[in-house]
């Protein structure tokens, strides 16, 4: 499932060959995924040009002229995919978008995701949108605001990270080789970790998915224009490669689950503190 990396590379890609067009109409095939009537939504976009795209996590936003918002969530997974002409359009998608110049992008969900249209207003009252938290490469994300979210807190850390509302744009995807260069057990408890152990979170983080982003995301997931990222199995530490060698000491890497996902981890590197 695509995250920051993938998720910023797309939302920048979107902004670059769709800002200043004008929307023709949205074909909506899959209704579940949109949270207002296809008449509805039709209206409502229709004739309004893309101010610009961003991304608020996982989530990706196209401002429009007119004050409404598209708003799209991959879900477990999408193909998000742009055509410059009505000819090189993907048909089988469950979403179909149509700029005034030919031009327009498709989305297909592998599984289930969101295709959302909100006000300006709407913006800060939607709950899925509302409590999102700065992700990682944004300013706002500082080392005080990462360290405040653990002050006088007994918490795993693995359930901070994944939590949108505290960090977003992290998932079960890169966690694995951020707390292996952290050093830190997945089962780690925020309540026993000294302050350069922070520290070397917050570093971790930052460079993990600045190391993603600089070879384009993930090698399993495509982007705007169909390439696939050049982050493959081979950049991952330890993340998958459960009974492999610990790149650092050795040992061999092992599998657990916790709270319903995988967590690898190197039991002599990142011993539970």
């Amino acid at each position: 499932m695509a995250e920051l990396p993938e998720i910023a590379k797309i939302s920048g890609q979107m902004n670059q060959v769709l800002a200043g067009k004008k929307i023709q109409k949205v074909a909506i095939y899959q209704p579940k995924s949109i949270n207002v009537k296809e008449g509805e939504f039709f209206c409502r976009t229709a004739d309004a040009t893309v101010v610009q795209v961003t991304n608020r996590g996982k989530w990706i936003v196209a401002h429009l002229s007119n004050g409404e918002n598209i708003l799209l969530s991959f879900g477990l997974g999408a193909d998000v995919l742009y055509f410059p002409t009505e000819q090189e359009r993907k048909s089988q998608s469950h979403i179909q978008v149509f700029m005034e110049d030919g031009s327009g992008f498709t989305v297909r969900y592998w599984w289930f995701g969101w295709f959302f249209l909100l006000s300006d207003a709407g913006l800060f009252k939607d709950p899925h949108i509302r409590d999102i938290a700065p992700d990682p490469f944004q300013k706002e994300f500082t080392y005080e605001y990462f360290r405040n979210l653990f002050w006088g807190k007994k918490i795993r850390i693995k359930t901070v990270l994944l939590d949108q509302s505290k960090v977003s744009g992290i998932g079960n995807m890169y966690i694995q080789d951020i707390l292996f260069r952290s050093g830190l057990h997945p089962d780690q408890n925020s309540s026993t970790m000294e302050e350069e152990d922070f520290k070397i979170l917050y570093q971790s983080i930052k460079e993990q998915l600045e190391k993603s982003r600089e070879k384009g995301g993930c090698a399993f997931e495509m982007d705007f224009f169909g390439e696939k990222g050049g982050f493959g199995l081979d950049d991952f530490y330890i993340g998958y490669k459960e009974g492999e060698p610990c790149p650092r000491c050795g040992t061999l890497i092992q599998k657990i689950r916790l709270g319903g996902t995988a967590s690898y981890f190197c039991p002599n590197c990142q011993k539970k503190k």
